[in-house]
């Protein structure tokens, strides 16, 4: 047996992993009083001027990002829209080429009790984020193999926040900040390209 059919084999049996083999609990920082948000940092390891993202780049160790790399500061998240009492804005998540399988995104507030949700088809507003295989949309750039999507995403209001991004082989914590107008509200913001749901995505090169 060859090693890419080998490899191939191990990345199908990954991708057909049921989503609860991936609600692993939940171990996300805890702050003291006072103590400064821990935020993640931009992955230098991935050329990010190429891959084109929304949102310019992602932040945390991956394989799975946030596009929050781009923001002012960096991994800051700013939602002006005021939703089913949150505040949301449309955010891309990006997945590296080289995960093929399904993706679980759960996280809340760590300086307060404020929560994380994300909307779904349909304008529900669910507790957790699944990005299935070979969900994604285009873009220009698109490295081969990789998967975007773009969500509506919400917390309760400013803070610190702490998502822990799930997949078959890997467990990561992403940190982020939260600012949010008192009052008001504006549509989502649009994504790039167009959704495609495809079962057979394209191979890395």
């Amino acid at each position: 047996m060859t090693i890419a059919l080998i490899l191939g084999i191990a990345q199908t049996a990954a991708a057909a992993g049921s989503w609860r083999d991936l609600h692993r609990p939940l171990h996300l920082p805890q702050l003291a009083a006072g103590e400064a948000c821990p935020v993640s940092t931009v992955d230098r390891r991935v050329d990010w001027e190429s891959a084109n993202i929304f949102g310019g780049s992602g932040i945390g160790r991956g394989p799975a990002y946030p596009g929050l790399g781009g923001a002012d500061p960096v991994g800051h998240f700013d939602p002006p829209t005021r939703v089913h009492g949150m505040f949301g804005e449309k955010l891309f998540w990006y997945v590296r080429p080289s995960h093929r399988g399904r993706v679980l995104v759960r996280g809340r507030q760590i300086d307060g009790a404020g929560v994380v949700r994300w909307l779904k088809r349909g304008e529900r507003v669910v507790r957790e984020l699944r990005i299935k295989p070979g969900r994604t949309v285009t873009w220009g750039g698109q490295p081969p193999g990789s998967r975007g999507v773009p969500t509506g995403t919400f917390v309760s209001g400013s803070g610190c926040y702490a998502v822990q991004i799930d997949g078959a082989r890997f467990s990561r914590t992403i940190v982020f900040t939260a600012s949010t107008p008192s009052a008001g509200s504006a549509p989502l913001q649009g994504s790039r390209g167009r959704e495609r749901r495809d079962s057979n995505p394209r191979p890395p090169a």
